[in-house]
């Protein structure tokens, strides 16, 4: 945690006091979105083998052959890429809470933060209690832009969802108590 901690500090303002300090739970994959992402991924790469496989068995032109080949690949991203991309970026990710901020940091050069009053928050805790999800912000769309955060697919609302996320954090109680004391502060 030190090393999580040193990595948020160096994000810090000025007498900026740091409340909380926290990283997202890597072994926790599926999102509410996957109850619909995980039968769509099936059917496209289903298809796209199929696909690719008939053209290949018929002697179907070169061109037909190219042209199958990205929807193979984006078919295999959808059913396990985007599960090994999540899942590295989750080791990656650090998060700090802060009086006035939601800090989110991923690998070394990407950095995001939110204000923490003011601005819609979203909170939601597992059924099991054990994790909790805070996104701070608007998620434009009326929350669409919001469907593809923490799956994977993020890269779908890149630059078009404001909004910041605390994601699968495995210590809830934690958060939640520094984010009442940041709204209260």
């Amino acid at each position: 945690m030190d090393d999580a901690r040193s990595r948020i500090t160096a994000h810090l303002r000025g007498g900026e006091q740091l409340l909380w300090v926290g990283q997202p739970d890597p072994d926790v994959r599926f999102t509410p979105a996957d109850a619909f992402l995980v039968p769509f991924s099936i059917l496209w790469g289903g298809f796209a083998v199929v696909w690719e496989t008939t053209v290949i068995v018929s002697g179907a032109p070169p061109l037909f052959v190219l042209w199958g080949i990205p929807f193979v690949l984006m078919g295999l991203y959808l059913i396990a890429g985007r599960f090994i991309v999540k899942k590295r970026r989750k080791l990656a990710t650090v998060y700090g809470l802060t009086p006035s901020r939601a800090i989110v940091c991923t690998g070394e050069r990407s950095f995001s933060d939110s204000p923490v009053r003011g601005v819609p928050t979203k909170v939601d805790r597992s059924k099991d209690g054990r994790h909790v999800t805070v996104v701070f912000g608007h998620q434009g769309a009326m929350g669409l832009f919001g469907l593809y955060q923490n799956t994977g697919l993020d890269f779908f609302a890149r630059g078009l969802s404001p909004s910041v996320g605390f994601f699968d954090v495995h210590d809830p109680d934690g958060l939640l108590r520094a984010l009442d004391h940041a709204n209260v502060v």
